[in-house]
C-alpha cells in the first residue's frame, strides 16, 4: 500500500470507505423515554445505508451549551452490554462518561457498536466468537470490523450535523475500545473536533511484541505496513484530542502509547499518563469532562 500516513484520505483508503459527508442515514427514528432526574432521554434508531439499524440513546440536559458528544462503550468482553452502561443505567458506574458529560451541560449520543447488547449477533453461544467471525468475515470481504465502527460513528455524525437543534460543536469519547473507536473516527472524520480517548491507545507492533490478543478491530490489513496506529494520529489536524492512559495498563503497553503520541502533531494533543491500570478514575473523568465543556467554538 502507498503510505500517505499523516492524510485523512489514507485513512479513508486504508479502511476502504467513501467521505465521511457522504455516509447518511436512510432513516431515523426517535421516541421519548423517562428522564433521568433533569436530563432527558431518548431512544434513537438510525438505520444504515448498509441495512443495519443502530440503536442509540440520547441524553439532552435542560440547557445544552452547544456541545454534543457521541460516547462509544468499553468492550470488556461483556457483550450483553454497551451503550446503557454509558448512561448510567447499568454496569460500571465509572463506566457512566455519557451520563457524567449530560450532567455538565452536554448533549450526548451513545449508540451500541455492533455486537454489542441490542447488536449482538446471536450466532454462537459466545460472543467473542461471533466477533471473530464477524472480524474474519469482513477481512475475507476486503473490509475490516473497524471500517464498519467507523462506518456508523460517521452516519451519527451527519445526523447529528443535519438534524435541527443539534448544530454545535461535535466530539467524540470513549474508553477502551470506545477510546480505539473515538481516535479512528477523529482520523477518518474532520468534523468531530474534539475528543477524548481514554486506555485506548497503542500500536499493533506493541501488541505483537506483548503477545496481546486485542479485539479484533484492531487489525486492520495495511495498518502496520503503512506506519501504525502513529499515522493515525498524524492525520488529525485543527483538532483537539485528550488521551489518558494507564503507566500499567496490561492491554496498552506505554511503549505502544509514546509512540502513538510521538505521532499528534504539535497542538493537537493533550497527555494525562496516571499511576494504574486499565481503568477511568474519577480524575480522569473530570479532566474528559472539562475537556468538552472548555472546547472553543
Amino acid at each position: 500500500m502507498e503510505n500517505l500516513s499523516g492524510n485523512r484520505e489514507w485513512v479513508r483508503r486504508l479502511l476502504g470507505l467513501e467521505s465521511p459527508e457522504l455516509l447518511r442515514p436512510a432513516a431515523v427514528r426517535r421516541c421519548p423515554l423517562d428522564p433521568v432526574g433533569s436530563i432527558a432521554l431518548e431512544r434513537v434508531e438510525v438505520d444504515t445505508s448498509d441495512g443495519d439499524t443502530v440503536p442509540c440513546l440520547l441524553l439532552s440536559p435542560e440547557a445544552p451549551a452547544g456541545r454534543t458528544v457521541i460516547a462509544v462503550h468499553q468492550h470488556a468482553g461483556k457483550f450483553s452490554i454497551g451503550k446503557s452502561e454509558v448512561a448510567g443505567l447499568c454496569g460500571d458506574p465509572s463506566m457512566a462518561y455519557g451520563f457524567r458529560l449530560a450532567e455538565r451541560g452536554v448533549r450526548v449520543l451513545i449508540p451500541d457498536l455492533i455486537g454489542f447488547e441490542e447488536r449482538q449477533r446471536g450466532w454462537s453461544p459466545a460472543g467473542a466468537d461471533d466477533e471473530q467471525l464477524d472480524a474474519l468475515m469482513r477481512i475475507a470481504q476486503g473490509s475490516s470490523l473497524q471500517a464498519k465502527h467507523a462506518k456508523d460513528i460517521a452516519t451519527l455524525t451527519t445526523w447529528l450535523v443535519e438534524e435541527p437543534g443539534m448544530a454545535g460543536i461535535l466530539g467524540i469519547m470513549g474508553h477502551s475500545l470506545g477510546g480505539q473507536v473515538a481516535l479512528f473516527s477523529l482520523a477518518f472524520d474532520a468534523r468531530l473536533s474534539v475528543g477524548v480517548v481514554s486506555c485506548g491507545l497503542g500500536t499493533v507492533a506493541s501488541f505483537a511484541s506483548h503477545r496481546i490478543k486485542h479485539n479484533p478491530a484492531w487489525f486492520v490489513p495495511g495498518l502496520e505496513a503503512a506506519g501504525d496506529v502513529p499515522a493515525l494520529a498524524r492525520a488529525l489536524h485543527g483538532q483537539k484530542v485528550l488521551v489518558t492512559a494507564g503507566s500499567a495498563d496490561p492491554w496498552f503497553p506505554v511503549i505502544g502509547v509514546r509512540a502513538v503520541l510521538a505521532g499528534f502533531g504539535p497542538g493537537v494533543c493533550d497527555t494525562h499518563l496516571f499511576d494504574g491500570g486499565h481503568e477511568l478514575p474519577a480524575e480522569m473523568m473530570e479532566l474528559a469532562c472539562s475537556h468538552f465543556v472548555d472546547a472553543i467554538s
